[in-house]
């Protein structure tokens, strides 16, 4: 099993300033979490950058926010040595993309389906939109979408926060 503690909050963020969720991914263009940057500065809102992992299933949340996860895959084991890594290195990331935007932000590592992830986070936060970067061009992500749906489909239909998507070019995917 693994244990995420709760990332901090980058910046001072004052009651009552508005909330807008991100949802983000390893290895994902930093146009979706810079355009979700500039539309919460415009809006004077804080960001909470939603990452839902999807090979990991919830156990436990311990009092102090810490999640307590395990793999879907029975032959993944957990090691000490991998605890976390992917997470660590998401975060870094946004610390870097969001490096000099003049926006409070935090990281949320969370499980499971992303649009219910982010549904849910948003409902948490109280958020008044969340924004989503549009599906990688080509192939891969005709077959994702056809597979799965489309996140930004789901999140339409299933709950009342308005959805935005950052668009992509074939340029903006890594």
């Amino acid at each position: 099993m693994t244990r995420s503690a709760p990332h901090p909050w980058h910046g001072a963020v004052e009651p009552g300033t508005p909330t807008l969720v991100v949802g983000v991914l390893p290895n994902q263009s930093p146009a979706v979490v810079r355009g979700a940057a500039s539309l919460a500065h415009a809006m004077r809102a804080s960001l909470v950058c939603v990452w839902a992992d999807p090979a990991r299933s919830f156990v436990a949340e311990e009092p102090d926010g810490t999640l307590v996860t395990t793999p879907l895959d029975p032959d993944h084991a957990d090691s000490q040595a991998g605890d976390g890594v992917a997470e660590t290195a998401l975060s870094k990331q946004l610390a870097a993309d969001l490096a000099g935007v003049d926006v409070p932000w935090r990281f949320v590592y969370t499980v499971g389906e992303a649009s219910r992830a982010l549904a849910r986070v948003a409902r948490e936060s109280g958020a008044l939109l969340i924004v989503i970067g549009s599906r990688r061009p080509g192939i891969g992500g005709w077959m994702n979408h056809l597979i799965g749906g489309s996140t930004a489909g789901h999140l339409a239909h299933t709950q009342s926060v308005p959805v935005t998507i950052v668009p992509l070019s074939s340029g903006d995917h890594p």
